[in-house]
């Protein structure tokens, strides 16, 4: 459906070490920019995107991250985003995803939710009534960031 692999010239030479094979080896440039791109539909910050792609399971499958442990840190993601921005090499990227989209008939919206399979059972370490207030707090954060807008 979309052909991500036509974005790998586009990302070829991003990291430093790249060419002289110095220091630690880079995280996948594709997966990282699949990285970013979930960031910015889903209006995270660097800590919270880190976080998404170690805990959840959509966020693993679309990039290829946390399957197998390793996952970028926020500076990393940082440092990444920064450089396809520093280069120049963003707004030939982002055009070229739109394009594709558009030719499909797909328009990307930014995320205003998410799923969450969760059961509340009772403990005797925390009564019902202040597990009830914390997930009522739980709701409003999220309430929060989704009326914040980008």
């Amino acid at each position: 459906m979309f052909d991500w692999e036509c974005l790998r010239h586009w990302l070829k030479g991003i990291h430093r070490n790249e060419e002289h094979r110095e220091g630690m080896p880079a995280y996948d440039s594709l997966m990282m920019l699949k990285a970013i791109l979930l960031g910015q539909w889903h209006s995270l910050s660097d800590p919270e995107l880190e976080r998404c792609l170690r805990t959840r399971l959509d966020f693993m499958l679309f990039t290829g991250f946390g399957l197998d442990g390793k996952v970028p840190d926020e500076t990393t993601l940082c440092r990444f985003r920064n450089q396809l921005f520093k280069q120049g090499r963003a707004e030939k990227i982002f055009s070229h995803i739109n394009r594709q989209l558009s030719k499909q008939r797909l328009q990307i919206e930014k995320a205003k939710g998410a799923i969450i399979d969760a059961t509340i059972i009772e403990s005797a370490a925390r009564p019902e009534r202040m597990l009830v207030e914390h997930v009522r707090l739980i709701v409003k954060k999220t309430q929060k960031k989704i009326a914040i807008k980008w």
